[in-house]
């Protein structure tokens, strides 16, 4: 198992950004020593949440164990602490580097991916939102996609919990900078709202969605909302919830068994 930490010019987001792989090495070599290039492994593109980086799943979960044990890859990127994994009314456009750029960067450098079938994506609070706004959006390119504490309908979460801004200045006005305005964000590609009624009208060509929260998480009633409108609409996702809060150890517990489930399922799909 190899962990590379890439650093390279995007011409996206126009600047030098990072992003973390893990690769099953030793299982990408031929006997002799040469490449093996025409192997293609499974591949989590794996996000993180608001305030964190590239680093944050190899720093405070078990991710290079869970990958070498079922010798997956992982992705790892860096898509700025609170950019809510959207291209910014004013910042930079990261949903286009994320959905554009960096799948061919990595899929063209590492012998990962290559097919819906070998991709899966995850992410925790904001990057489980960006998980699922990746997955909606693009559902040819992932088969599993998974939210850890980051499932909820966002016009109802930024409204009550202020990050909008409205009032005060909290958060340097997150709405603003990344949407402009509320108005903006509602019936966008980045309202989940909007996302589960466009998931409900293609249902068979959805990738299997999963959901876990913990029970004492504080967005625990925002994520049974969420749940609810899905259920309204006939949106299938896979749903858990256990004792944990909105913590490293909870979602440790949560990337573990989401690998576990998918690779069972992708290698029983590949017999």
């Amino acid at each position: 198992m190899a962990l590379m930490k890439c650093n390279f010019s995007s011409k996206t987001i126009g600047y030098r950004t990072n992003v973390n792989v893990i690769l099953p090495f030793e299982k990408c070599r031929f006997l002799d020593g040469t490449p093996n290039v025409k192997k293609r492994y499974p591949v989590l593109y794996l996000l993180h949440g608001g305030g964190g980086n590239q680093d944050d799943w190899i720093r405070y979960s078990s991710i290079e164990r869970y990958a070498e044990q079922y010798k997956i890859a992982v992705v790892m990127p860096d898509v700025s602490g609170n950019s809510f994994y959207t291209d910014m009314a004013h910042g930079y456009p990261y949903f286009t580097y994320l959905t554009e750029e960096l799948p061919k960067l990595v899929e063209g450098y590492f012998p990962i991916g290559g097919c819906r079938e070998k991709r899966f994506v995850a992410g925790l609070s904001m990057g489980g939102y960006g998980s699922f706004k990746w997955s909606l959006n693009y559902p040819e390119f992932f088969c599993y996609a998974a939210n850890f504490s980051g499932a909820s309908l966002i016009m109802e979460l930024l409204e009550e919990t202020n990050f909008s801004g409205i009032g005060d200045d909290r958060e340097n006005n997150i709405v603003s900078r990344n949407w402009g305005s509320m108005e903006a964000l509602s019936g966008s590609i980045s309202d989940t709202a909007y996302l589960l009624e466009k998931a409900a009208s293609m249902k068979e060509k959805l990738p299997k969605l999963y959901v876990c929260i913990g029970t004492e998480d504080f967005s625990y009633e925002y994520t049974k909302n969420f749940m609810d409108y899905a259920g309204q609409l006939g949106v299938d996702i896979f749903y858990e919830e256990g004792p944990g809060e909105h913590d490293w150890e909870f979602w440790d517990s949560c990337i573990l068994k989401y690998i576990a489930m998918y690779t069972k399922s992708y290698y029983e799909w590949t017999l």
